[in-house]
């Protein structure tokens, strides 16, 4: 007979038309509210109807609706529920309108796109209020009410007929698979009366199904004996701001805990983890009865926080300190908060995982590291899953990429992974076909839920789960479970399959994300201030600690709450450059308080420190950093060179410091005695030469320092992306400049300010009489839009790698295009420096805020600005600050002591006026390390006591 499943598809939609049915629609009552609610109770005053049809508008609005109503009498058969719907449903859930339900004021459950019923007991009297949210658009916005009635049988009934046909539709129409689950498909709906759907008869006949399907298909049929096993863990994944603010997150809390907490009271199975404790402080704060009903949950097992760092944050950009901080103050809130010590890294959405972090992770107690991002690179597909990734000190960690993923028709699936997937036979089969480490472990994970305000899992998905974990002919095993209790079992497994198999899957080096490439630039006033926020609290708390020394304080408290800023602002949507305008309006005022904080902190702890030193009046010198060092530093607002080591972490008098210039300036030529410098009218540097290497630093007949321009049109995600076409569209910066020259005691340049379009580029080029760095302090006024800003040194030197600062180390990237991988890293992430060496002679350069970099032959390119239009229109426009070095050195970079060199343009040494005769030495040092491969980068407090 033809049409079956066709057939038994449409029997599907009666049982569930029939389950589902409207009672009535309730009449509702309306207020706004003014901002948003600053308590979870409504107002008393200020209702207006709200007739059929009405509606309501208002960008970033809420508004309080209210309904009352009494329920009816319920068998044991039968359910209810007020069902709230938008028209928005269907549609993208992270921006449509989202509401929180209370019955008889107590929070019960979200209501949003996915989730719209709301279920009550029955013969009982309710108040439900809906506190609404329109979201971040101007759209008139409906919202209607009813009250509709469950017949509990026939539901159960409709969930194992469509489950068990969806999951033959996965199989083959030829297999045995496929024919015995049909066949027993159609006999049961064969036994269905529905003439009279509610009638004696039909009960009867659904009583009869139902039995004859559970005992055939799930009881004998199904098996889970020796079936891989796809872990199925229930997650709501929220993005802490990014199309919307923080405030706003606030509330996606909310209503994302009480959706779930209620669902667990329909489903003891199952088990939800959430990582982030930035969000769980949200709701603690906001709704602290439900806190605690969180932590009940905890206490069973059934709620899991995990996931290690306070926020799941960007991991190119942040510091080596920020790495440890995320870790440190992720997993002191968990286990003060619940007693819990993660064991796992889960960053799902991350753009891309530095090559430092599997001994950061180790260090810090962690196990296990997962992610599903890296399935997004747009050129090459990961060989590996599930294995070892060894870091650049050796350290390897187990790694696990989330390999949920939609299954279409037969094949294996295509496209990219989601940490947000749907629990579906598709999706688990197509998550257990994507896997590629099948011959080392019989286990992957599959995260569910809807995110970003989503609600996370929904009532079908765990009524789909109950099914699929009978083992379904053809099918994978579903199982609820913990992430760690997985990973654990998951490890155990794959250690086993390395033994029997005798090799290990690993992979070498950084997780580079072929994709995003452009958040390494993007809003470039974030990535200063976090560089600025970074190293000013490492410095406050070094002086802090010190200043303890003459019995002062330390504030740990507000290091602590700064440091907290500072966190939040790491989060992968916000220092990528990649939210919306209101988003940066908070970060304004957060470094704002941050670096405000840090200039107090640090001035006051060495103004106390200097009032306390014995002996003669005069300057105190303080050395920013944990090596002894010489070079520049502002002393009354001139540049001196020390000639003289000042101690690391300390400080010492002033002396022997050169206060006079040695560069020599004739016309667009300047001399110190190391280089010969020479511009053209555009400011670009036509002539660079290394007078004690007796070379030219720059490629014959080409001009450094030169600015260009490039067409910036991505093929999506504008403020994420930089596509490579980009290159093919170049405009160089050579219109005439104004020049002229500048001197600052011991170092002299020039002073170079071009037009560009609408846009104005001012710098100041410096020389030192002794530095070798080649200084560059750059303004920028820019007000284009869609362009990248690129500044460009082509070099005298042959290799065919460069070396890129990166958190405690450095990595090494191709500089040309021979394999598609090489090609991918068109545009890559550095932090302080990065370097380009031949054998005996290399090139550095050095920044100050800067991260995006590319390498192209012997042409080294710092990324200056990125300036997309979506989500932010007014991306990077107006003033810009920044500083970048040319160094250029004999030996490789690590003779030529660069690390220690872009440490000190990053953090200068610091000054203060000495009136004597205190108790402190002339002359201190608080650490220091007797071997130069040794970097002490941070000293701080005890975390503990």
């Amino acid at each position: 007979m033809q049409f079956v499943s066709e057939k038994i598809e449409i029997i599907c939609r009666e049982l569930y038309a029939f389950a589902n049915r409207k009672i009535c629609d309730i009449s509702m009552e309306y207020a706004p509210c003014e901002g948003y609610k600053t308590s979870n109770e409504p107002p008393k005053t200020g209702w207006m109807p709200f007739p059929a049809g009405a509606r309501v508008q208002g960008r970033d609005s809420h508004y309080w609706f209210r309904c009352s109503l009494r329920t009816p009498k319920l068998d044991e058969k039968t359910g209810c529920y007020v069902k709230f719907i938008t028209g928005y449903e269907g549609q993208w859930d992270a921006c449509n309108p989202q509401g929180l339900v209370y019955a008889n004021g107590e929070m019960v459950q979200g209501c949003d796109t996915n989730h719209t019923q709301v279920f009550l007991e029955g013969e009982k009297d309710y108040t439900l209020h809906n506190y609404f949210y329109l979201g971040l658009t101007d759209n008139w916005v409906p919202l209607e009410a009813s009250l509709c009635t469950l017949d509990l049988p026939t539901e159960q009934l409709y969930y194992d007929i469509k489950v068990a046909l969806d999951c033959c539709k996965l199989q083959h129409p030829n297999t045995d698979e496929y024919i015995s689950v049909l066949t027993l498909l159609e006999q049961t709906v064969n036994l269905l009366d529905l003439r009279k759907p509610g009638d004696a008869n039909y009960y009867a006949s659904l009583a009869e199904a139902t039995a004859f399907i559970r005992d055939r298909l799930y009881d004998k049929l199904c098996s889970t004996e020796g079936k891989p096993v796809v872990a199925c863990l229930g997650h709501t994944h929220i993005d802490v701001e990014w199309l919307w603010a923080r405030a706003q997150t606030r509330e996606k809390i909310q209503r994302s805990f009480a959706t779930a907490a209620t669902l667990m009271e329909r489903y003891p199975e199952y088990t939800f983890m959430l990582s982030q404790p930035e969000l769980y402080r949200y709701l603690k704060e906001e709704a602290p009865e439900k806190y605690e009903q969180l932590k009940d949950l905890v206490k069973e097992g059934r709620w899991e926080p995990e996931g290690a760092m306070y926020v799941e944050a960007d991991c190119n950009l942040i510091s080596g300190e920020s790495l440890v901080r995320q870790i440190l103050q992720g997993k002191k809130f968990f286990m003060d908060e619940f007693g819990v010590d993660c064991k796992t890294l889960f960053l799902p959405d991350v753009f891309g995982y530095s090559a430092a972090m599997p001994q950061v992770l180790t260090k810090s107690g962690i196990r296990h590291f997962v992610t599903s991002k890296i399935s997004w690179n747009e050129t090459n597909v990961m060989p590996v899953d599930c294995f070892m990734w060894e870091g650049i000190d050796g350290t390897e960690i187990f790694t696990n990429f989330i390999t949920t993923q939609g299954f279409r028709g037969l094949d294996n699936g295509d496209g990219h992974t989601t940490y947000v997937g749907m629990l579906n036979p598709s999706e688990i089969k197509g998550t257990w076909n994507k896997f590629l480490q099948k011959a080392y472990t019989n286990r992957c994970l599959h995260t569910y839920g809807y995110g970003d305000g989503g609600g996370g899992p929904t009532k079908t998905m765990l009524e789909v789960q109950r099914r699929l974990s009978k083992g379904l002919p053809g099918m994978p095993v579903t199982q609820m479970d913990t992430l760690v209790s997985h990973l654990d079992k998951q490890r155990e497994e794959f250690d086993k399959g390395c033994k029997a198999n005798r090799r290990t899957p690993k992979w070498v080096g950084e997780l580079y994300l072929e994709y995003h490439r452009g958040t390494y630039t993007s809003i470039a006033k974030n990535k200063r201030s976090n560089r600025k926020s970074e190293l000013g609290l490492q410095l406050a708390e070094t002086l802090s600690y010190t200043d303890l020394l003459r019995g002062g304080s330390y504030d740990a408290k507000g290091i602590y709450d700064n440091w907290t800023k500072v966190l939040h602002n790491q989060f992968h949507d916000i220092i990528p450059g990649s939210s919306i305008r209101e988003v940066y309006e908070g970060t304004d005022v957060d470094y704002a308080e941050i670096l405000g904080y840090c200039h107090d902190t640090i001035h006051s702890k060495l103004a106390a420190l200097a009032a306390d030193i014995s002996g003669e009046a005069g300057t105190m010198v303080y050395n920013t950093l944990g090596f002894d060092r010489t070079g520049p530093v502002k002393v009354d607002g001139k540049t001196l060179e020390l000639t003289a080591p000042v101690p690391a972490f300390g400080w010492t008098m002033l002396k022997n410091a050169k206060t006079e210039s040695q560069v020599a300036i004739s016309g667009l030529t300047a001399e110190n005695r190391h280089y010969r410098l020479t511009l053209d009218e555009s400011g670009r540097i036509t002539e660079l030469f290394d007078k004690s290497a007796g070379r030219s630093v720059l490629k014959n007949g080409s001009a450094g320092n030169e600015f260009q321009t490039f067409e910036d049109f991505p093929r999506q995600y504008d403020n994420w992306e930089i596509s490579d076409y980009y290159k093919q569209k170049m405009w160089v910066l050579d219109e005439k400049a104004e020049i002229s020259p500048i001197e600052d005691g011991s170092r002299r340049g020039f002073r170079v300010e071009k037009r560009y379009m609408d846009s104005v580029i001012c710098q100041d080029i410096w020389l030192y009489t002794d530095s070798r760095r080649i200084d560059f302090d750059t303004r920028i006024d820019w007000h284009q839009h869609h362009q990248v800003l690129k500044v460009a040194f082509p070099l005298d030197v042959l290799t065919d790698t460069a070396t890129y600062d990166v958190q405690f180390g450095h990595v090494r990237r191709p500089t040309h295009e021979n394999t598609s991988w090489d090609k991918a890293k068109f545009e890559v992430y550095g932090h302080k420096w990065v370097d380009l060496s031949e054998p005996g002679y290399g090139v550095s350069l050095l920044n100050d805020c800067k991260y995006g970099h590319n390498t192209e032959g012997s042409t080294l390119k710092l990324t200056v600005l990125k300036c997309g239009t979506y989500p932010y229109e007014e991306a990077d426009q107006g003033e810009h600050r920044f500083t970048y070095s040319l160094l250029p050195h004999s030996g490789d970079f690590r003779q030529a002591g660069v690390i220690r060199e872009a440490y000190s343009l990053n953090q200068p040494m610091l000054t203060a006026a000495v009136s004597g005769g205190g108790s402190l030495d002339n002359e201190y040092s608080l650490v220091s390390c007797d071997r130069e491969s040794v970097l002490i980068e941070t000293v701080k407090k005890a975390e503990a006591d």
